[in-house]
């Protein structure tokens, strides 16, 4: 079976996948941006994070007149650690219920990444 036609986009998610990397001790964070396409609002009804409790997530309405929604995503560790989540946005839209935004984390020390940089750059 074989299915044509024009997908219609209805959320634009910006970035779609989170990647953030520092030092053990630093906090990490970005935000992310949920953007209707379509003239519709879109309200987000819940959201949650599935494995990592270092991952932290906060939902940001649209202000007044606004559609835009926003994702504030942190993350933190005392020691060199590699962490993943994805975060599930259940939306009222019966075309997208659900939203996902994948989270990555790589916190190591200077030392390690000024070494694996010199590698690649082939200086030793």
């Amino acid at each position: 079976m074989r299915i044509a036609g024009k997908v219609k986009e209805i959320v634009k998610i910006s970035p779609s996948t989170v990647n953030l990397s520092g030092e053990p001790g630093q906090t990490l964070s970005d935000v992310v941006t949920i953007e209707p396409v379509q003239g519709d609002e879109l309200k987000i009804l819940d959201m949650t994070l599935k494995y990592n409790k270092q991952i932290k997530a906060e939902l940001i309405k649209p202000g007044q007149g606004e559609k835009i929604w926003q994702v504030r995503i942190s993350c933190d560790s005392d020691s060199p650690a590699d962490i993943y989540d994805f975060i599930t946005l259940t939306t009222d839209n019966p075309h997208k219920p659900h939203l996902r935004i994948r989270v990555y984390a790589i916190f190591e020390k200077a030392a390690y990444r000024e070494k694996s940089d010199s590698n690649i750059h082939g200086n030793k």
